[in-house]
């Protein structure tokens, strides 16, 4: 985020306090802060939330450049205010433009791996084979409702198959013939 706190006059304003904490969703948040002209940072730089005391002289400003991590968890709208009000004694002439907002959609994306096995290099026709199908979501985010399809060979009758995800995901107990299953897996989990 960059955060530019601006005086546009008519007079000094010292003691102006400025704010962002920051949504929760948003973690690990460092600041830098950089003065234009003759105003004055609290500190060049700082980590979570910002609540800081800068002086602002007419025309001068004091921009904020956070960086974050948003968790991979995280869904909806990252929403985000930022304020700066004036120091007591003085006035300002102009409060509605003492706040701004940014808002992001957030995307949650996930990174799905599936591996296909039977253990075997020939098979003998009229016996059993057991194939295992792993799916993967190496993450960042859930992914749910991703569909694990298994389209079975011509030759392969009277299939049955079971699924088991870890905790915290799911998928269908069981089914017969070939696979066509939604699957909910969290970040680092299988099924």
């Amino acid at each position: 985020y960059t955060i530019v706190a601006s005086n546009a006059g008519p007079s000094a304003a010292p003691g102006t306090s400025v704010s962002d904490s920051f949504p929760t969703a948003l973690t690990g948040a460092t600041w830098t802060c950089t003065a234009a002209g003759g105003a004055v940072c609290p500190a060049p730089s700082g980590t979570g939330a910002i609540a800081a005391l800068v002086d602002l002289p007419v025309g001068d400003s004091v921009t904020f450049s956070a960086t974050g991590t948003v968790a991979a968890d995280a869904t909806g709208s990252l929403t985000n205010t930022a304020t700066a009000a004036v120091g007591s004694g003085i006035t300002d002439p102009a409060p509605g433009n003492n706040s701004a907002t940014d808002t992001d959609t957030l995307n949650p994306t996930g990174d799905l791996v599936i591996t296909k096995t039977d253990g075997l290099t020939d098979a003998v026709p009229g016996s059993a084979i057991t194939y295992s199908i792993v799916a993967t979501n190496t993450g960042p985010s859930t992914v749910t409702g991703a569909s694990v399809v298994d389209t079975l060979p011509v030759g392969l009758v009277g299939a049955t198959w079971s699924c088991t995800a870890d905790p915290g995901s799911a998928c269908p107990a069981s089914g017969s013939g070939g696979i066509n299953a939604s699957v909910t897996l969290a970040p680092g989990d299988t099924a």
